[in-house]
């Protein structure tokens, strides 16, 4: 009987697939990256804080797939929409594992769909 693989057994293989998808697109002269953001995952949002237990920091949220297995970036920002930290997460029922995010190619790309955005003080307002 083979063992089923954890979420943390391949956060990393997912996220460097996810990668290879965004720098293709992100360094395709020939692509039209907004409409390739409007149309590359599910959404993105704003998760205000105390959505989930245990979740004291509101972030934004671009998630890419959905259900089992689900993948998303969860950015963190100060309030002029500075980022703090990216992670990527893998999930799958009961279970998630997460890698920090330090490539350029995504930092930037977060940080175009950051510009058109509230910032967390106006979600957080908003949900109140």
């Amino acid at each position: 009987m083979t063992k089923e693989k954890k979420c943390i057994d391949l956060v990393n293989k997912n996220y460097q697939s996810r990668l290879k998808e965004i720098s293709n697109a992100y360094n395709n002269d020939d692509l039209n990256i907004s409409e390739w953001l409007s149309e590359y995952g599910l959404s993105w949002d704003y998760v205000v804080s105390d959505t989930f237990d245990n979740q004291s920091d509101g972030y934004y949220r671009w998630q890419l797939s959905w259900g089992g297995p689900g993948d998303e970036f969860r950015i963190y920002t100060d309030n002029d929409k500075n980022i703090k930290s990216v992670e990527y997460w893998y999930l799958d029922w009961f279970d998630g594992a997460s890698i920090t995010v330090n490539d350029k190619e995504i930092i930037n790309v977060i940080n175009w769909q950051l510009e058109c955005d509230l910032t967390p003080m106006e979600h957080e307002e908003k949900a109140a």
